[in-house]
């Protein structure tokens, strides 16, 4: 059985969007027949740290991942630092951040063909000329969105690869007619700034305002705020994302910043309309007017005003939504999954 490695730059106890996307890359690979290793790794190239690797290492190779099921092809193992000793021979080892990507160029050709998956444009930390010199190291670089093609090309003069991110289409489908939701809202909470959850707060309650009987869902990895108004419904961790999304008409992503947004494409999935941020995280999928409404970001009143196109326009929610759900269904994994073998398979 031939062996894929999967390197992350930690071990992902809480679901992180790109974690996931890389564990329904493991999964879908080890569906293909092939031995996945995901390796964890405590240390990373140009990141200090005040505790040495080892007592990292020790306080954190026994926990385990229980917010996602895996393969029984995969094989989760936490290593102290990513080299030749730590991991295995394979066809292809695949990392994700950055730093990462320096960290696999020391690796011999016995671990097979290098690539760096680019899942976002990683300046949170600074070090913006090492993040950028990242782009034109001696590996395979691959995007999952156009933006980043675009961006990756700019810093580095060659083009990438450019992968798209996908959905599960036989978990996100619609199980509730659209039509048969009361008018509602639904968003993802976040306490990280970037997501922009407090302009999507701020337009919920000008919308409850002007709509009284709206509801509304926040469902979030985070614990309930005290400052969630009551009337909106909050939810952590749900068991049921796809569930969750069938109960709303409308999606709202307020996000200022993303790779490649998985909620408001699940959303669509699933019947929802969707409104989301003039952002490259969300051009993919959304297309101005015929796959969503794109608003500014960190402006409320503009998602205000195409929430509430929406709710006071439905054949027209229902056009956008509809339209939605065709186009999203060629973001599939077993899709991306066969342009990633090739690309090893083309490189080996």
């Amino acid at each position: 059985m031939a062996t894929v490695n999967l390197v992350l730059p930690f071990l992902p106890t809480k679901p992180v969007g790109g974690a996931r996307v890389m564990f329904e890359y493991a999964n879908h690979l080890a569906a293909c027949g092939y031995q996945v290793n995901l390796l964890c790794s405590i240390e990373r190239p140009y990141k200090s740290a005040r505790t040495p690797v080892f007592l990292r290492f020790l306080l954190t190779r026994f926990k385990t991942i229980h917010w996602f099921g895996f393969h029984q092809d995969v094989r989760v193992r936490v290593v102290p630092r990513i080299n030749n000793r730590t991991t295995p021979d394979a066809v292809a080892t695949i990392s994700t951040w950055w730093q990462m990507a320096y960290a696999i160029t020391q690796l011999s050709a016995a671990k097979g063909v290098a690539i760096n998956l680019i899942q976002d444009y990683e300046l949170w930390k600074g070090q913006a000329e090492r993040v950028h010199a990242s782009y034109s190291l001696p590996v395979c670089h691959v995007v999952i969105a156009r933006y980043l093609q675009d961006l990756v090309e700019q810093h580095s003069g060659s083009k990438p690869i450019h992968i798209p991110n996908a959905i599960d289409l036989q978990q996100f489908t619609i199980t509730t007619p659209p039509a048969a939701r009361p008018a509602s809202v639904i968003m993802l909470y976040s306490e990280e700034e970037r997501k922009g959850s407090v302009y999507g707060l701020a337009a919920l309650e000008e919308l409850k305002r002007l709509f009284p009987a709206l509801e509304a869902t926040l469902f979030s990895v985070y614990a309930r705020p005290r400052h969630i108004p009551a009337w909106i419904a909050f939810v952590q961790r749900p068991a049921n994302l796809s569930e969750l999304y069938n109960r709303h008409t409308i999606f709202m992503s307020p996000s200022l910043g993303e790779g490649w947004a998985l909620p408001p494409a699940e959303a669509m999935a699933c019947g929802c309309a969707v409104v989301c941020t003039d952002i490259g995280g969300h051009w993919d999928y959304g297309i101005q007017e015929k796959t969503a409404l794109l608003v500014p970001a960190r402006d409320p009143g503009a998602l205000v005003m195409a929430v509430s196109k929406l709710l006071t326009d439905p054949v027209f929610r229902t056009t956008l939504s509809t339209a939605a759900l065709e186009h999203i269904r060629q973001f599939d994994w077993q899709r991306s999954t066969r342009q990633l073998i090739q690309l090893f398979q083309d490189n080996g």
